[in-house]
């Protein structure tokens, strides 16, 4: 695959078809098809604490949206529902949660396992909360990690970045302050709503 992609891009550099960009070798990175020192060879070493960069926030990008669409478990009674947070489960969810800042009193919606239910306003709350709590920390995370990595000027260093590592301060405290005006948030939309966060 490197040498057919290696060709694809110097056939880019001379206008031939077929031909594939630098963002297209990242793109094959962050797919898996070839590694990240395979597009440092291909690019060219002159080019390689940006490529290593750009694949590197490729990657975290990618593991973030992974993190979301798998969803969220929400205890609701004596059970645990899961819903995943695909962008359309997102839309719905949101779209309960209208219902019930409307006045809606409850409503039925279908977790993962395929059970349609009527959920409770104060379910479709803890629903909406659980779900706007981890798209919103797993975004801000990915931000604080990408502005980490943006600060490196270490190939190696990137290349050695995992989505979920610890942040390093003041990447560390800032996320914390961000969660925290987010955790309030959600406490006072659960308070509002009669029920518990």
């Amino acid at each position: 695959m490197k040498d057919k992609l290696r060709e694809m891009y110097e056939n880019g550099l001379r206008g031939i078809e077929p031909s594939i960009s630098a963002n297209g070798l990242l793109k094959a990175v962050a797919n898996g098809w070839i590694t990240t020192e395979d597009a440092v060879e291909i690019l060219g070493s002159d080019n390689a604490l940006e490529t290593v960069r750009a694949a590197k926030l490729l990657e975290i990008s990618k593991a973030c949206n992974a993190v979301i669409v798998a969803g969220v478990d929400v205890p609701i009674g004596d059970r645990r529902d899961h819903f995943n947070l695909k962008l359309e489960d997102q839309s719905n969810i949101n779209n309960l949660f209208r219902v019930v800042e409307l006045g809606g009193t409850e409503f039925p919606y279908q977790a993962d396992d395929g059970t349609c239910t009527v959920y409770s306003a104060t379910e479709i709350a803890q629903i909406y909360v659980a779900a706007q709590t981890l798209i919103t920390g797993q975004t801000a995370y990915h931000n604080a990690l990408k502005s980490y990595v943006n600060a490196m000027t270490d190939a190696e260093e990137i290349a050695a970045v995992q989505y979920g590592m610890d942040l390093p301060e003041p990447y560390a405290a800032a996320l914390s302050e961000k969660m925290a005006v987010a955790q309030a948030q959600m406490e006072a939309i659960m308070q509002k709503l009669g029920g518990a966060a």
